[in-house]
C-alpha cells in the first residue's frame, strides 16, 4: 500500500506550535511576494532555503515582519491568503484569496505574516523521522509526503499503522496530519482530501470504483482546468463519468492514457525518494506597476543575484532561459532562449539585461510584473559549451563561487551589483 501524508492547515499549525495562544482561535497566515526584496537599504534578514518546495512556499524570503506592517501598504490591505486555519474557513476564508477579502468575511481574524525559515525547518524535520519509520518516502511539497508500505506493513495492518503514525506526529511534533492509503498514489491522495481535517482513510484495490464514483472529476488530484473543461464537454463530470469513458481519454494521447490510468488506480506510478529539479524560477508582482525604466533595471539586477544564487546552492547549469514582463492593463511580452554558456553571476546578470531590454516592447507603459526561469540543465541536456567564452566563464564561476559562500555566511545582501545602487 501507498500511503499520502497531508498536514493540516500546515502554516498555521507552525504558527500554533510556537504560539499555543492561538489555538482555537480564527487565523490567517499570509503573503505578499516579497515586497522587502527591492529595499534599496541592505538586509541580513534574507534567508535562502532549498530543503523544500510548493505552492506559496518560496526559496528566497525574509525573517518574520511585524504583521501590522506586514500587510499594510499606506491606507490599502495587501497580501492573499496561503494558509487558513479551519476556524477561519468555517467564515468561507480559503487559500488565494485576498487578505482584503477574507478580512471583509471575517473581520476578527488574526493575521500573521509568513515564517517560511519555520515551516521549512520542521517539514523537514518530520521528513527526516518518516524517514526512519517507512523504508521509502517522497517529499511531494512542504506539507505532504508520500510513503511506500510495500514489504513492510501487510496490506490488513496499514489502518492501525496511519492511525499510530498520526498519533505519532501529533505527539513528537505537536502538527497534526491527515492520512489516506491506497494501492495508487493518486487515490491515496484523493483518500487523504476526503478525511480532513484530523482523519485517516484506507481504499482497497476493490473499493476504489465505489470510493471514486460520484467524486466531481476537478477534485481529482493533477485534472486542471483544461481537462475538467475538456472533459465537461462531453459530460465527464464525476470520476465516476471518466471510468466509463475510457476509449475517449485514451484518445487524447499519452496525458489521457496517463490520466485514465490514474483516475482507475492503475498507474502504477512508484514512489520517488528524490525528485529530479526541471527549472528554477523567480518572479515578482509590484504592489505599484513600475514606470521609470532605471528603477525597473535596478529591480531585474536585484532579481538576477537572488535567482543566480538560488541556480548556484542547486550546483546546476542552465542552457534555457526565459523572460517575461507584464504591462499595467496591456498584456505581456515573453520569450525564451538556449545558450550553452558556464553558468555564472555576471553573464546572468549582462544577458537578462539584454534580454529584457528586447522584451520591453512598449517603454511608456508601467510594469506590474517580472518573471525568469531556468530549465535544461546540462546534466539533462549534454551539449558542448561555448569555447570561445569558457576561459571568461570560468574566472566569472570562480569568483561567483566565492561571492556565493560570502552571502551564505553574512547575508544574501552582502555583495550587491553596482546596478542595483
Amino acid at each position: 500500500m501507498i500511503i499520502h501524508l497531508d498536514l493540516d492547515a500546515f502554516f498555521a499549525s507552525c504558527e500554533r506550535l510556537r504560539n499555543p495562544s492561538l489555538l482555537g482561535k480564527r487565523i490567517v497566515v499570509g503573503g505578499r511576494g516579497d515586497p522587502f526584496i527591492f529595499d534599496r537599504k541592505p538586509s541580513s534578514a534574507k534567508k535562502l532555503v532549498t530543503l523544500n518546495s510548493g505552492a506559496f512556499v518560496p526559496s528566497l524570503f525574509h525573517a518574520p515582519h511585524d504583521a501590522s506592517h506586514y500587510f499594510n501598504d499606506g491606507d490599502k490591505i495587501r497580501g492573499i491568503v496561503t494558509t487558513a486555519s479551519y476556524e477561519a474557513r468555517a467564515f468561507g476564508v480559503k487559500t488565494g484569496m485576498s487578505i482584503h477579502e477574507a478580512l471583509r468575511r471575517c473581520p476578527n481574524l488574526i493575521l500573521i505574516p509568513p515564517d517560511h525559515l519555520l515551516y521549512h525547518t520542521l517539514s523537514h524535520e518530520l521528513m527526516e523521522y518518516l524517514s526512519t519509520v517507512i523504508p521509502v518516502m517522497e517529499q511531494y511539497s512542504i506539507d505532504e509526503m508520500f510513503g511506500d508500505l510495500s514489504g513492510w506493513i501487510e496490506e490488513e495492518e496499514t489502518e492501525s499503522f496511519i492511525k499510530h503514525l498520526q498519533e505519532q506526529i501529533m505527539i513528537q511534533f505537536k502538527l497534526p496530519v491527515s492520512i489516506g492509503a491506497s494501492s495508487s498514489k493518486w487515490i491515496a491522495k484523493l483518500a487523504t482530501s476526503t478525511a480532513k481535517p484530523y482523519g485517516t482513510r484506507v481504499v482497497h484495490q476493490h473499493e476504489i470504483e465505489a470510493f471514486v464514483n460520484n467524486i466531481p472529476i476537478e477534485e481529482f488530484p493533477g485534472v486542471g482546468k483544461a481537462f475538467s473543461q475538456k472533459m465537461g464537454q462531453y459530460g465527464i463530470r464525476t470520476i465516476g463519468n471518466a471510468w466509463k469513458s475510457e476509449t475517449l481519454i485514451n484518445s487524447w494521447g499519452r496525458g489521457g492514457r496517463d490520466l485514465y490510468g490514474r483516475l482507475t488506480g492503475n498507474d502504477h506510478e512508484p514512489i520517488q525518494p528524490s525528485r529530479s529539479r526541471k527549472g528554477i524560477g523567480m518572479s515578482r508582482s509590484m504592489d505599484h506597476p513600475v514606470k521609470e525604466r532605471n528603477e525597473l533595471f535596478r529591480r531585474i539586477s536585484v532579481m538576477v543575484r537572488h535567482w543566480s544564487h538560488t541556480i548556484m546552492k542547486l550546483g546546476v547549469n542552465p542552457t534555457t532561459y526565459s523572460f517575461s514582463l507584464g504591462y499595467e492593463n496591456w498584456g505581456s511580452s515573453k520569450k525564451q532562449f538556449t545558450v550553452y554558456r558556464l553558468f555564472n553571476e555576471s553573464f546572468l546578470q549582462h544577458f537578462a539585461h539584454e534580454k529584457f531590454k528586447e522584451l520591453d516592447l512598449y517603454p511608456h507603459i508601467p510594469i506590474r510584473y517580472i518573471a525568469m526561469s531556468a530549465t535544461k540543465f546540462l546534466h539533462h541536456d549534454h551539449k558542448t559549451l561555448d569555447i570561445l567564452e569558457y576561459e571568461t566563464d570560468t574566472k566569472m564561476r570562480s569568483l561567483t563561487d566565492a561571492v556565493t559562500k560570502m552571502r551564505e555566511k553574512y547575508g544574501m545582501d552582502i555583495v550587491r551589483g553596482g546596478g542595483e545602487l
